[in-house]
């Protein structure tokens, strides 16, 4: 299993694309983490359309989104944490609709625990 994913996200929504690929790997993230003590950052972006601060909150709103799937799951909330970049962390050109539309995402990183 990765220990990454990027989940893409509508236009000014905090609810994600629908994506089975993404829907599975977080139903085999949750089964993972049933059996392990490892940890997820769960970290929100957006584009630089709106303010800093409304992006700030938005991104933020992102990774709770994906934090309340994965406690839907049985995950306890202590095991996830949460953060924004708001737009302050771009991976594309905002100035096309496909740069903003990779820009608007959670990217999740499961800690793997150091098995030496």
């Amino acid at each position: 299993m990765d220990n990454t994913i990027t989940i893409l996200f509508p236009y000014a929504k905090s609810t994600k694309e629908p994506d089975p690929r993404v829907d599975e790997y977080l139903d085999k993230l949750a089964q993972r983490l049933a059996k392990t003590d490892e940890t997820v950052a769960i970290t929100g972006h957006t584009d630089d359309s709106g303010t800093v601060a409304y992006n700030q909150q938005l991104g933020l709103a992102r990774a709770k989104h994906v934090q309340d799937i994965l406690i839907s799951k049985g995950i306890k909330k202590e095991r996830l944490s949460i953060e924004s970049k708001g737009e302050l962390a771009p991976v594309a050109d905002n100035t096309t609709e496909e740069g903003s539309r990779l820009n608007r995402r959670v990217v999740l990183v499961l800690n793997k625990k150091d098995l030496s």
